[in-house]
C-alpha cells in the first residue's frame, strides 16, 4: 500500500502510531531540579502528549521533584493523557515510598 494513500475518513492519510517520546529524567531531582522539571513536563501535557519518563539515571530525589513528579500526572490523567515513569531508580523508588507518593506516581493509561 503507498504511503500517500488515503482512508475512508476524508483527506487525511494514513498515519501509523508513533513510540511515546521518553523524557529521561536528571540524575539529581533536588528542590533546585524543580522549576525546570515542571516547566518541561508541563510543555509536554500543553502538547496534548502522554508523559513517558524513564527514571533510572536519578540517583537522587527530593519531596519537591516528587510532588512535581505526582502532579504531572494528576494533570495528564485529567486531560485524558498517559503517564508513566520507567526504569525507576532504587533511590526514586525508595523516596517515593517514604514520602507516600508512590501510588501518586503509578502508570496512567491514556483515555
Amino acid at each position: 500500500m503507498p504511503p500517500h494513500r488515503r482512508t475512508g475518513r476524508g483527506s487525511e492519510p494514513d498515519r501509523k502510531p508513533t513510540a511515546m517520546p521518553v523524557h529521561p529524567l536528571p540524575s539529581t531531582l533536588d528542590t533546585d531540579a524543580a522549576g525546570p522539571l515542571r516547566h518541561a513536563l508541563l510543555a509536554t501535557i500543553e502538547r496534548g502528549e502522554p508523559l513517558h519518563c524513564d527514571g533510572a539515571e536519578v540517583t537522587r530525589i527530593g519531596q519537591a521533584c516528587l510532588q512535581v513528579l505526582a502532579s504531572a500526572r494528576a494533570t495528564a490523567q485529567a486531560r485524558g493523557l498517559g503517564f508513566r515513569i520507567d526504569r525507576a531508580s532504587d533511590p526514586m523508588v525508595r523516596m517515593s515510598a517514604l514520602a507516600r507518593l508512590d501510588a501518586a506516581l503509578a502508570p496512567v493509561a491514556a483515555a
